[in-house]
């Protein structure tokens, strides 16, 4: 027995060894394992978000089967509008598409009210005393989404609007890609007035609202009718990056058809919920005037031409150049004008205005002249 209890003894104090040995080893392990790591450079930490964001940056844009740029298309009422009376009868309604973002873009909209939007300029009081153009009504608001954080834009935006009373406001992210959903948001507020014209345009433009109305008179008040500065069929830019690039997945042919820029054009009223129904016949990609386009094709509305919209590239760099009859053949003027432009324009066409001239507009010819 007293054998048995020495032999215990040492097995006891034999695992005692072991196992301090063995916690002894864990220590040092631990130990050299800590020094290793903090001697390490640091890590980055990527959010899940920020992964993605990644995978997706590395995967390449497949632009036969992808939508790109993708546009989350849906249809926007404004969150902020006019108050107007629904039952006005409103004979033709000027969309102006215009930023959420900068100063700039609260300056050119001040400047057109200041100058062709006004009701008080030398050619909107001489139409109150035309007998064809007296009572076609007109209505011009312009409409915007949102800067987003980081800036007081929303909030001098809304006042802006409380103030003029001539804003639409949508919860629309203010950037190229969602103009398509600025364009069919202001369509959609639109659709509440019996309106037998909308004319879309940008707001770096000038039009001479009197002569727009003076010119469907002219052309009998045409129905179906997509009017414009029309661009000839025009190859599609495929390049990954480029700002009118589109996938095929959108369209799949190599040229747009014929269409009327977006600086300015006219539809009438007839065509609006073509325009609404086509969304499901083709998913709306961003540029808005190509894609408008495609849809008067689908419903063999022929574009029209009209020939007194002139469209340059930075229109405000040749606007002095221009004779003086040149400036008063054209009713419209794109694009690219800043707001210092367009009351430069405005002088001289209110200048012109107001005198007795005449012109065969239609023909923009010099010499047709006369004071």
């Amino acid at each position: 027995m007293m054998f048995l209890k020495r032999r215990k003894k040492k097995f006891v104090l034999l695992i005692f060894v072991i196992f301090s040995f063995q916690s002894m080893l864990s220590y040092i392990f631990n130990y050299f394992e800590r020094k290793s790591i903090s001697t390490r450079p640091p890590r980055a930490i990527h959010s899940s978000s920020s992964l993605n964001a990644a995978k997706r940056k590395e995967k390449p844009i497949d632009m036969v089967n992808d939508y790109y740029p993708f546009v989350d298309f849906r249809f926007v009422y404004p969150e902020i509008s006019p108050k107007v009376d629904v039952t006005r009868n409103i004979f033709m309604i000027i969309l102006v598409k215009s930023g959420a973002k900068g100063i700039k873009y609260r300056q050119r909209r001040e400047a057109i009210r200041q100058t062709w939007g006004s009701r008080g300029n030398c050619e909107q009081l001489k139409a109150l005393g035309d007998g064809r153009l007296k009572d076609l009504r007109w209505l011009l608001v312009f409409v915007l989404g949102k800067a987003g954080p980081g800036t007081r834009d929303d909030e001098l935006n809304e006042a802006e609007a409380r103030r003029y009373n001539d804003m639409l406001i949508g919860n629309i992210t203010d950037n190229y890609v969602n103009v398509i959903i600025n364009l069919y948001m202001g369509r959609l507020w639109a659709k509440k007035f019996d309106v037998k014209y909308t004319m879309k345009t940008d707001d770096d433009v000038y039009v001479r609202i009197p002569r727009v109305l003076e010119y469907l008179v002219n052309a009998k008040f045409p129905r179906p009718f997509y009017g414009g500065y029309s661009r000839a069929p025009s190859r599609v830019s495929r390049r990954v990056g480029v700002k009118w690039a589109i996938s095929y997945k959108y369209y799949g042919e190599a040229r747009f058809p014929t269409f009327n820029l977006g600086a300015f054009y006219i539809l009438s009223g007839d065509l609006r919920n073509k325009l609404f129904n086509y969304v499901h016949i083709r998913k709306p990609f961003h540029t808005e005037d190509a894609y408008v386009g495609v849809a008067m094709r689908h419903f063999e509305v022929k574009p029209t031409n009209i020939t007194s919209f002139h469209v340059i590239q930075s229109m405000g760099r040749y606007i002095r150049s221009f004779k003086d009859c040149e400036i008063f053949s054209w009713n419209a003027f794109g694009h690219s004008l800043d707001a210092r432009s367009i009351k430069e324009l405005h002088l001289r066409v209110q200048s012109l205005a107001c005198k007795n001239t005449t012109l065969d507009i239609e023909n923009h010819r010099c010499e047709k002249n006369t004071n």
